[in-house]
């Protein structure tokens, strides 16, 4: 299991992701950082995702998570078509150059996650509770509007509506790196 550590991340986030891995009793979870010196060259003062949240994307998730499936063949998301417009056709298998990015969930709503949990006693991000339905780096992330889509709080305001690890910039990032 693979872990986007942004460095922006709620603190609630960070607590969801360690009493997981202690219920689920993970013992491989591999934790991945943008590197240090990225972020001093291209954010030393963590403020770049005020002026250019795009910038602040490529360097704290596109660069750690094409770095981290660099060397597999298929990786796994979390996306589902309910989330957003953006999201309405999402295929359940894409190829990103020579690997494939494998989208489980696709076809879910939110009944079928709820039920799913319940029946296995997944615990939720507790920000959900506070109208977070899209839970990303807290500059960039507030509670969903009421009647908008649930990605409707990350970078609201703005035409933003990913962070760039699920498009063309992180195919490109790939393409240098061979598969295993």
């Amino acid at each position: 299991v693979l872990f986007l550590d942004t460095g922006k991340h709620f603190g609630e986030t960070l607590d969801y992701r360690d009493r997981l891995i202690e219920d689920l009793g993970l013992t491989n979870l591999r934790i991945v950082r943008p590197p240090e010196s990225a972020l001093a060259r291209n954010d030393p003062a963590g403020l770049v995702h005020g002026r250019d949240p795009d910038a602040c994307c490529a360097i704290r998730k596109v660069e750690p998570m094409a770095r981290a499936v660099g060397p597999y063949r298929a990786w796994f998301t979390g996306r589902k078509r309910f989330q957003s417009d953006t999201r309405r056709a999402l295929p359940v298998f894409e190829a990103v150059g020579p690997r494939i990015r494998i989208n489980p969930l696709a076809a879910w709503g939110t009944a079928e996650l709820a039920g799913y949990m319940r029946s296995h006693d997944l615990r939720e991000n507790p920000l959900v509770a506070y109208g977070y339905l899209s839970i990303g780096c807290f500059p960039c992330t507030e509670p969903a509007r009421p009647g908008e889509d649930a990605r409707s709080g990350r970078w609201a305001g703005r035409a933003k509506t990913e962070c760039g690890i699920h498009l063309p910039g992180l195919e490109r990032s790939l393409a240098s790196s061979p598969a295993v």
